[in-house]
């Protein structure tokens, strides 16, 4: 059956309900119902739930509410796997064609293609790469119509595949659900999941499951977005919680802490009788269950021995029919095992008992399993153990609290960038604003635009911010303007028109900010982009959104945007202007560059920063703060290293070039200190002790020793 009804279908789905994609199923709905380019090209990444809107359509008949216009319409989804089973081209061709005339027979049908881009690759595998213009042709005769469901990594592919697409289907793209309705969607999947794994599952569990999924963005393994990546957090949460539960019950793990706390020893006695009735009840339950498994294991094993017999005792009968074998059976024989022989009704009437008593066993084993499972529940700790251990990042980061990072934001800059203190306030409570502040407005999160010298701290501030912010550096992606230098650069970032090489590909922008929507993007030395390059920034700093080339809608609005400039040097280089002077000329410059309307959109000039060039004392902390990073580095090996604040100070006057910045001497502690360490570890893997590292204002240098403990 190459069709199946969309009633069929989804009866594939048990107690199906589509929640929060309302609007979502109403848009589709009256795309549906209109007179031209009536036939829908659904996209949108994995896991967002393109196919479930499909599966809605057909839901929503039977629902008294629903317009008749689309109560009429006759959903039929194509059997792929069916259609293109024989590979033979001829008789495909043959059974598509015979499908498309079916459908141009029924009024109000629509044709539903779970897979467009496999449909499209199997046809030409097969020979039939005709197919989509087939279908295309009988869908202009208005007869039928189309939803072509597709991943919006192979859009452009399929998009390629005949110029008639934009002209009869209308793209449709999926975004992902937010706020109530993906605490929705995933409320409803969950009580799925409970039912599945027979544990409750809090609401508090639910809420950090889409927290995490949202606020760190890397795929991890957990699907390509939302609500998918909520939903399978919250699977392997119950699996690994479940898995954990089973070995030990809580209860126990309970008492037994409580025990270690007590300091009072008639509340230890009554706490180890209650954990000894406790292990005991534990382990007769386990017992029980593990007996029930067994002979679930047992008889399906004897099932299938005597599944075998009965196959053999046949095949045996087969092989001596004779003039005995073949005589007329009597009506008893008949009438008591059918036409099988009584060795064969014998062995089937075993097994009908068998199957009796695995089902009962099965439903003592599931009580059983209720049980054990009575008392257990998945809570917020649980979920955050379990991204932990698919993020790798630790579980007390992941447990901060939001309204305590915001407070301490400015601290936790401040720790990381020196000597810039009026810029780390400003960024801090900007930043504060656009987390706390329910004033809607349009563009991105925030938008900087850092100037001043090289090695400042404006990158790191961008590093800072995606850490303290997002979470994680990782949340932090850079683009480097000096590659989007030609005038077709725009055509890199959001993608290149039809019949371009390089559509399919897609924007580098455009996908980046589909696949990671929230985070950091630092777009480095802006100066050096073409000039057409900053139409497309206009649009962003303005709406917060683009559209790419495929006429996909791209939201900015959960990014924060950092933009460098390298306009100015030569003033905040200037060792003879004072950093108010220089910050003046720069300025004059960046308006002689830009135009009025890009820098205006950095909240009206607010945003355009200037990083002052550092003191000395600001760069001798900077060398101590790479100190302490290598002693914490290396304390597990039990070395230590000591350099004195004075030869600190001494080789920073020695060697900080205000052209590299505060770059140059990290650089230098890595190219000539850690060596020394290193190569010691390496000839001396068994030594503790502390290297000694002594500034020779001769040789510009430092002379290392080693001290063993």
């Amino acid at each position: 059956m190459y069709l199946v009804r969309g009633r069929e279908y989804l009866a594939q789905y048990p107690n199906f309900t589509l929640v929060g994609r309302e609007h979502d199923l109403e848009r589709i709905s009256s795309i549906l119902i209109r007179k031209s380019s009536n036939s829908l090209l659904l996209t949108g990444p994995a896991g967002v739930g393109v196919s479930m809107l499909s599966l809605g359509l057909q839901a929503a008949k039977n629902n008294p509410d629903t317009p008749f216009d689309l109560i009429v319409k006759k959903l039929f989804w194509l059997n792929c796997d069916a259609l293109f089973s024989s590979g033979d081209s001829t008789k495909i061709n043959n059974e598509f064609q015979s499908i498309l005339k079916k459908l141009m027979q029924t009024p109000e049908s629509v044709l539903i293609i779970t897979d467009t881009a496999n449909f499209l690759e199997a046809a030409h595998n097969t020979g039939n790469a005709h197919f989509i213009n087939a279908l295309n042709n009988a869908d202009k005769s208005n007869n039928f119509q189309v939803i072509l469901e597709v991943r919006d990594d192979k859009l452009s592919s399929v998009l390629k595949a005949s110029t008639n697409m934009p002209e009869l289907y209308t793209l449709y793209d999926v975004k992902e659900p937010t706020g109530d309705n993906l605490n929705s969607i995933v409320t409803t999947v969950a009580k799925e999941l409970s039912g599945y794994h027979k544990i409750e599952v809090d609401q508090d569990a639910i809420d950090e499951a889409i927290h995490l999924t949202c606020k760190y963005r890397d795929s991890l393994g957990l699907g390509g977005a939302q609500p998918q990546r909520a939903i399978s957090l919250l699977d392997r949460a119950l699996a690994s919680y479940r898995q954990l539960t089973h070995k030990q019950h809580p209860k126990i793990a309970e008492l037994m802490g409580k025990i270690e706390k007590s300091t009072s020893e008639t509340e230890q006695y009554d706490l180890r009788q209650q954990l000894e009735q406790w292990q005991q009840d534990w382990q007769n339950l386990k017992y029980e269950i593990s007996k029930t498994y067994q002979y679930q294991r047992d008889a399906e094993t004897l099932r299938f021995k005597l599944q075998d017999e009965i196959t053999q005792l046949q095949e045996e009968e087969d092989n001596n029919k004779n003039s005995e074998s073949v005589a007329i059976k009597t009506f008893a024989q008949l009438t008591a095992g059918g036409f099988d022989s009584p060795a064969v009704a014998k062995l089937k009437e075993k097994i009908r008992q068998i199957d009796a008593e695995i089902a009962q066993n099965n439903e003592q084993h599931q009580k059983l399993v209720m049980l054990a499972n009575k008392d257990l529940r998945l809570n917020r700790q649980e979920v955050i153990a379990e991204f932990s251990k698919v993020s790798g990042i630790s579980a007390n980061k992941l447990d901060e609290n939001e309204v305590e990072n915001l407070i301490n934001l400015e601290a936790n800059l401040l720790s990381r960038i020196f000597g810039q203190d009026n810029i780390v306030k400003h960024v801090a409570n900007s930043v504060k604003v656009a987390k706390v502040d329910t004033l809607e407005e349009s563009g991105p999160a925030m938008s900087y635009l850092f100037l001043g010298p090289s090695g400042v701290g404006k990158t790191e501030m961008a590093k800072a911010l995606a850490e303290y912010v997002y979470g994680d550096e990782k949340s932090l992606v850079r683009f480097d303007m000096s590659e989007y230098m030609e005038k077709h650069a725009v055509a890199k970032l959001i993608g290149a028109p039809p019949g371009y090489e390089g559509f399919e590909a897609g924007g580098i922008l455009t996908n980046s900010v589909r696949t990671k929507p929230v985070g950091i993007y630092l777009f480095d030395e802006i100066e050096k982009a073409h000039p057409d390059v900053f139409n497309i920034f206009l649009q962003i700093l303005s709406d917060g959104r683009l559209t790419d080339n495929v006429g996909r809608t791209v939201d900015f609005s959960d990014i924060m945007i950092i933009m460098t400039s390298n306009i100015g040097q030569s003033y905040y280089l200037d060792p003879n202007l004072s950093d108010e002077v220089a910050c003046e000329l720069a300025t004059n410059e960046l308006n002689n560059t830009y135009r009025s309307e890009l820098l205006n959109r950095f909240n009206g000039r607010e945003n355009i920063l200037h990083f002052k060039r550092l003191p000395m004392e600001v760069i001798e902390r900077i060398i101590r703060r790479e100190i302490d990073k290598l002693n914490q580095s290396y304390s597990h090996r039990g070395y230590t290293i000591e350099i004195k604040d004075s030869c600190i100070s001494t080789f920073c006057h020695d060697h900080y070039d205000i052209i590299r910045g505060a770059r140059g001497l990290p650089g230098y502690i890595k190219t000539n200190v850690r060596p020394f360490i290193v190569n010691h570890i390496l000839q001396n893997p068994h030594d503790q002790g502390v290297f000694k590292a002594i500034y020779n204002q001769q040789t510009h240098s430092f002379d290392m020793e080693f001290y063993k403990n």
